[in-house]
């Protein structure tokens, strides 16, 4: 019988790869809900000259708008009152609300709407909230999400009109909520308020889109107007200032006041002979200022003295004085005297 030779072989297996299977990542929550800030100020006795302007308005030091028309805020909402004696009330400032729970959740399919009938009413506040919203990724990840929705209004029974268009961006697992106030115009017979969700419902599990409307509050201004009063009216997201109230500054042109009638306060010229008359305008001559100081009945001194008690005429030499064009010792020139106030 033949000897079969047999050779041994050893069989190995080889590895397939090193890695190791993947942990889904959550992504932090990074919504807030938002709280305004609403300031008014009342800055000084009317008529003020001229309105202001987004670039005069300051927070903390910054204007709300640079000289190119380029923002630096969002979200800022502000209004000026020149302190006229029918100066029309800003909207917005606090009076009563009557809030009325809803608890109604508002889909892409099925939209929120009142009507209301009280045609004495200021606005409409809605408090909306997303119990979370975030999104489930294919590889496990948790990750934010974006819901977009609109608010319309329709008055007398008129045709629908936009007044709101806004978004949520972001992820929550704990409840993100904010508020809409939604000024209406005048009516005659009362208004229907519509809220729509724009983003399609996900209905899937892995999905947190819900929106909710939690209440809504018919808002009566108190409608002060602060007749010969310069008003300014600022609101804006405490988020950008950390929680905290920024400084308010502002530089608009003072009050109207008295002057010559043959006087021109923006080229500081006076034309022919004074005849002792008077018109209003702006300046920063401290001999008018001064004059109007003395004459005026609601903050001056006309209670007890009368332009009659002045000797105009000397006032008149005086403010010609400070209007003399003098070098200001760095090659520029500018006048002898002005007062900012």
């Amino acid at each position: 019988m033949d000897k079969i030779s047999m050779t041994q072989h050893l069989i190995k297996g080889c590895k397939g790869g090193s890695s190791s299977p993947r942990t889904p990542t959550e992504q932090p929550d990074d919504l807030q809900s938002v709280a305004k800030a609403k300031i008014l100020i009342a800055l000084g006795e009317g008529e003020f000259a001229g309105a202001l302007t987004a670039k005069d308005i300051y927070l903390d030091g910054t204007p709300l708008e640079n000289s190119d028309g380029s923002q630096n805020f969002s979200g800022v909402a502000w209004e000026f009152r020149p302190g006229t004696q029918a100066q029309n009330y800003i909207q917005g400032i606090p009076g009563s609300e009557n809030e009325i729970n809803v608890g109604v959740e508002v889909s892409s399919k099925t939209a929120w709407s009142r009507s209301f009938s009280n045609t004495q009413l200021s606005a409409v506040r809605l408090r909306l909230k997303w119990p979370s919203l975030l999104k489930q990724e294919d590889n496990g990840d948790l990750v934010g999400n974006a819901v977009s929705y609109a608010v319309d209004l329709q008055t007398d029974g008129g045709s629908w009109q936009t007044v709101l268009e806004s978004a949520v961006s972001g992820k929550t697992t704990s409840g993100y909520e904010r508020c809409h106030r939604i000024d209406l115009p005048q009516a005659t017979t009362g208004w229907v308020l519509r809220l729509r969700k724009v983003t399609e419902d996900a209905n899937t599990s892995k999905t947190g889109d819900v929106m909710m409307l939690q209440s809504y509050a018919e808002v009566l201004d108190a409608k002060l107007r602060y007749p010969n009063t310069a008003l300014l009216y600022v609101e804006f997201d405490s988020r950008q200032f950390n929680g905290s109230i920024p400084k308010i500054a502002c530089s608009p042109r003072g009050r109207v006041i008295r002057v010559p009638d043959n006087y021109d306060p923006e080229t500081r010229q006076y034309s022919g002979i004074w005849t002792g008359a008077f018109k209003w305008a702006w300046t920063d001559n401290p001999a008018w200022i001064f004059y109007d100081l003395i004459v005026s009945d609601r903050f001056g001194l006309g209670n007890r003295l009368t332009s009659e008690n002045i000797d105009k005429w000397t006032l008149y030499q005086v403010a010609r004085y400070c209007d003399e064009p003098v070098p200001d010792g760095k090659g520029g020139g500018g006048y002898r005297a002005a007062l900012f106030m």
